[in-house]
């Protein structure tokens, strides 16, 4: 057998693949990542500057509010002077002390922070006034405008007794103006003019400082807008800089990733292009060494006919018993050498798992009457105790492959009836799991194995040693067939053994219920011994009657076959290819026409579907063809049926089988 090249490790250059694929991803995801972050870090400086410069015009706005109401108090002091009417001077009055509080209250704010507002008054309809405010907080650092503060409150507690006394100037006119008293009230005109040349100096003083403020924050928030631009113009620059310094790192990254994968995907292709090719060759090899098992299993079956079919036929004649006992020998020893063939012909296919199951309707009772009938005779031989066990509630029939599970069966038995020297072999069968399975049991009082020996059983060529095959011969095929056989059937062989004691084997199949099947059928009593199942009984030995045209091109075959049909009481002509067995057809009429396969000039299927046109245009009778021929595989048959034959019997050909085809097709015996 051809070598193979060593397979190529390509899960681990996947593995590898992967694993460079999951780091480019991550490089990707930790770029993005830091990109965001440093947007959100700039995006977090940017909004603390521009929360500076907000707060700077908060403070520019106080200012100017400082000034505004100072105004308003300078205005309404001089206006105060010249009302009359003592609720308009007291309403004036009041007027002034809520500015000269809110002055108060604004001081207040842009020393320690707060909220400031400013009340606009309108004259729109529905809109009496308009109100905005602004938020501050002082900047620990902004401390220019502390001897402004420190001033203004004092002169605004000036501006109150300014106030007072000018309000108790304006009561004693108007006493005097209600007495009448001209010359007094001259006087005190006079005192009011005087007084209120004195107040001016109060209010440019209080002017000067809040205009003071107003500027240094107006110059504050100038120098600041330039320091926040340029501070602006900074981090933009530094942004760009760090998010394009991680752009470049992360292609370059990417880059090298990328080149790494695409050479691991070349790599990897051309492993797997290895990995198809020794695949290919592979199969190859297997198919080769399946054709060659094939051919050499044709090739062997040919002369296994003619020595198998000799000796059969010498078994019908008078010999004495040491020449019979001869042709016993050669019958045993070939049926050997032909299960050997059909054992290696079967592991060369399920290797090249080319082992087709079927899945048809069978009757299960019948086939465990021919494995009876066909293991009995052994477990006789050697003085063993077979018994089959039947459970009642066994299902007829149902679906399966009836050839592989007689298969499995016989191989199974028949190692139980090698490795038991004396005692019993108990084969048991009986559905499992609410009849949704059938387990099948074997159970031996043989030489049993140990745990070394279990752990290499279903292994080819397998035994428990050298002096085990010596002693009891055997390949060590059949348990390795029989588990890929229940395997392939919908089980899997399981065994128990010890060393002196015995071993069993046991599977369960599938009890999927033909068509039609009836539970309620007799099965043989618990405890039966195999002869009291029934066995496949032999064709009665009656002569037939018919004409029969063998078409074989072997001589051997041909002396061999034309013997069993004339021990049958059959007639016959030989076609030695298809070309004449046409010839033949159109001369005579036939009952039924053995056809081998493979032959010169015309083989079998061509032949068949030959004579199956000449059938047809001459509308005469459809004669049954049997392929009789040393391909014995199941497409073979397959190809056989397809063609337009009727039935299928592999070389070498045993008398009892063709007797028993013959009838079945046979117009007289049908």
């Amino acid at each position: 057998m051809a070598q193979s090249s060593p397979t190529p490790d390509v899960s681990s250059g996947t593995n590898i693949q992967t694993s460079r694929f999951l780091w480019l991803i991550g490089i990707f995801v930790f770029s993005l990542m830091l990109v965001v972050g440093l947007k959100m870090f700039f995006s977090h400086l940017y909004d603390e500057l521009g929360e500076r410069s907000a707060n700077e015009r908060a403070r520019l706005f106080i200012g100017e509010e400082l000034v505004n109401t100072l105004l308003r108090i300078e205005k309404d002091v001089y206006q105060m002077s010249t009302l009359t009417s003592p609720v308009a001077q007291n309403r004036m009055e009041a007027k002034i002390r809520e500015h000269v509080s809110k002055m108060r209250t604004d001081l207040d704010v842009l020393q320690k922070g707060g909220r400031v507002r400013q009340v606009i008054y309108l004259n729109i309809e529905g809109h009496d006034q308009m109100v905005r405010d602004v938020e501050y907080r002082p900047d620990p650092q902004a401390r220019g405008y502390v001897m402004e503060l420190i001033e203004i409150a004092p002169l605004l507690d000036q501006i109150l007794e300014k106030t007072q006394s000018l309000r108790d100037l304006l009561a004693k006119r108007a006493q005097l103006r209600d007495n009448n008293d001209s010359q007094g009230l001259f006087s005190l005109e006079h005192e009011i003019t005087i007084y209120l040349k004195h107040i001016p100096p109060y209010f440019f003083r209080l002017n000067e400082n809040a205009n003071r403020l107003f500027f240094d924050s107006s110059d504050r928030l100038k120098e600041l807008e330039r320091q926040l631009a340029a501070q602006t113009a900074r981090l933009k620059t530094t942004e760009m800089a760090l998010v394009g310094l991680i752009i470049v790192l992360a292609t370059l990254a990417g880059v090298v990733f990328a080149r790494q994968i695409n050479e691991a995907n070349r790599r990897l292709q051309l492993a797997m292009d290895e990995m198809r090719a020794a695949k290919e060759e592979a199969e190859r090899a297997s198919r080769t060494k399946t054709d060659f098992v094939s051919r050499m299993s044709h090739e062997l079956r040919t002369p296994m006919n003619a020595i198998l079919g000799f000796a059969q036929l010498l078994e019908s004649e008078t010999l004495t018993p040491e020449h019979r006992d001869y042709v016993g020998e050669i019958n045993r020893a070939g049926a050997h050498l032909l299960e050997l063939i059909n054992k290696v012909l079967d592991l060369a296919k399920i290797e090249a798992g080319q082992m087709s199951i079927e899945h048809i309707a069978f009757d299960l009772r019948h086939t465990l009457r021919e494995v009876a009938a066909l293991v009995s005779e052994n477990a006789k031989s050697k003085g063993i105790d077979l018994r089959f066990f039947t459970a009642p509630e066994l299902p007829t029939r149902v679906m399966g492959d009836p050839t592989r599970l007689r298969q499995v069966l016989i191989n199974l038995i028949g190692n139980a009836e090698k490795f038991t020297r004396q005692g019993d072999i108990d084969v048991r069968i009986e559905p499992v799991d609410a009849g949704a399975r059938i387990l099948f049991s074997v159970r031996d009082t043989g030489i049993g194995m140990d745990a070394a020996t279990l752990a290499r059983l279903f292994q080819p060529f397998s035994q428990a040693d050298e002096s085990t095959t010596r002693q009891f011969g055997g390949t060590g095929l059949g348990l390795k067939i029989s588990q890929d056989l229940v395997h392939a059937m919908g089980g899997n062989i399981q065994v128990e053994s010890e060393p002196g004691v015995g071993s069993r084997f046991w599977f369960s199949l599938p009890a999927d219920p033909a068509p039609g099947q009836k539970h309620a059928v007799a099965a043989p009593p618990a405890g039966a011994s195999e002869s009291s199942v029934p066995a496949a009984t032999s064709p009665p030995g009656r002569a037939m009657q018919g004409h029969v045209l063998l078409v074989e091109d072997n001589r051997i075959n041909q002396i061999v076959a034309t013997s069993m049909l004339t021990k049958l009481g059959l007639s016959y002509d030989i076609a030695s290819h298809g070309g004449e067995a046409l010839q033949h057809l159109r001369e005579h009429g036939y009952d039924l026409i053995l056809m081998d396969m493979q032959m010169p000039e015309l083989d079998g299927p061509e032949a068949t579907r030959k004579i199956r046109e000449l059938e047809a245009a001459s509308a005469k009778k459809r004669v049954p063809i049997i392929a009789m021929t040393a391909n014995a595989l199941q497409e073979d048959r397959d190809l056989c049926l397809a063609s337009g034959m009727d039935d299928h019997i592999a070389k070498p050909v045993e008398m009892t089988k063709l007797a028993e085809i013959l009838r079945k097709w046979l117009p007289s015996h049908g």
